[in-house]
């Protein structure tokens, strides 16, 4: 059996973010211990348990590894190519960090390249998994409720890359829009929305159906046979994308958590979504009981900003 299990790695994780964003120590000790997580993070996304090795130097196509290779195999070639960039972008820096011939303290700058591409290994995951069930204005509202409870930079990184690989995509492009609003602030979010006006324009609209449908899915019962609307997309009040989300930036709604003014990190957001957790109804099917393990994955090992100053 080859399968990650979270729970084997839970003590791990906990004390590679204590040692790497917790606690003060030197870069080149930051550096080791985010190489450690980045290879966790690898078997994570590869399905790959403890009782098989994995070194970051092998993850590659036609690895000498045969577990690497079955995991690259089951995330695909474009998904693949994506992992061996972002390992690249991290494995020389934590490998020298390790080797004793590298004497010289590394710089913040080397630091933070090597922590924003373990956040790329993040959004790698959720990446996967809304391709993989063709995320969609259909899509499940209590998945994309529960995805904006990520840190602003998760969320952006995932839908950028969504945006890129299909711009036709009406909730991807939305998601996108709020992302940036969420990470940067309203001004980028227009600046965003005028630099792709043409692409976002040609998106094709919902038909009356395909609103109705959108409707009762984002609808819950009130009281026997009374429903009410929480929408995200009110597609009754437009008839084109790029006038709809124009609208969306404009909303003081979308001021609340602008520039990350609620949350912006693990840290900010954990309480968030232990809170929202704790009060959802679940729902058992196999496409939300994978995105529940991945959501307190991701978020395993994490303490509050609270507990962080008591430490």
């Amino acid at each position: 059996m080859n399968e990650f299990n979270d729970s084997e790695y839970a003590v791990l994780i906990g004390n590679l973010l204590h040692d790497t964003q917790y606690i003060e120590i030197s870069n080149m000790g930051k550096l080791a211990g985010l190489r450690k997580h980045a290879e966790v993070m690898v078997r994570k996304i590869l399905d790959i348990g403890n009782s098989k090795s994995l070194m970051l130097g092998q993850v590659k196509k036609k690895s000498s590894n045969a577990a690497v290779n079955s995991g690259m195999n089951n995330l695909g070639n474009e998904l693949s190519d994506r992992l061996i960039e972002i390992i690249g972008k991290i494995n020389p820096l934590g490998r020298d960090s390790t080797h004793t011939q590298h004497t010289e303290e590394f710089s913040n700058e080397e630091v933070e390249s090597v922590e924003d591409a373990i956040l790329d290994l993040y959004a790698l995951i959720f990446i996967k998994y809304f391709l993989d069930i063709q995320v969609s204005i259909y899509s499940p509202p209590q998945v994309l409720k529960m995805f904006s409870l990520l840190p602003p930079i998760i969320r952006y990184k995932t839908w950028k890359y969504l945006f890129e690989k299909d711009k036709k995509n009406i909730q991807v492009a939305d998601k996108l829009c709020l992302s940036i609003i969420k990470l940067f602030n309203k001004e980028i979010a227009y600046k965003w929305l005028d630099d792709n006006s043409e692409t976002i324009k040609a998106i094709l609209y919902p038909t009356k159906y395909e609103i109705e449908k959108y409707d009762r899915i984002n609808s819950i019962e009130i009281s026997p046979g009374i429903y009410q609307a929480f929408v995200s997309l009110n597609f009754d009040e437009y008839n084109n994308m790029y006038d709809l989300l124009y609208a969306k930036i404009s909303d003081p709604r979308t001021s609340i958590n602008e520039s990350g003014k609620m949350y912006k990190s693990f840290e900010e957001a954990i309480e968030h979504y232990n809170n929202y957790k704790r009060d959802m109804i679940r729902d058992n099917s196999k496409e939300m009981m994978t995105f529940y393990s991945l959501m307190d994955f991701v978020y395993l090992g994490r303490k509050a900003k609270s507990e962080i100053n008591n430490i």
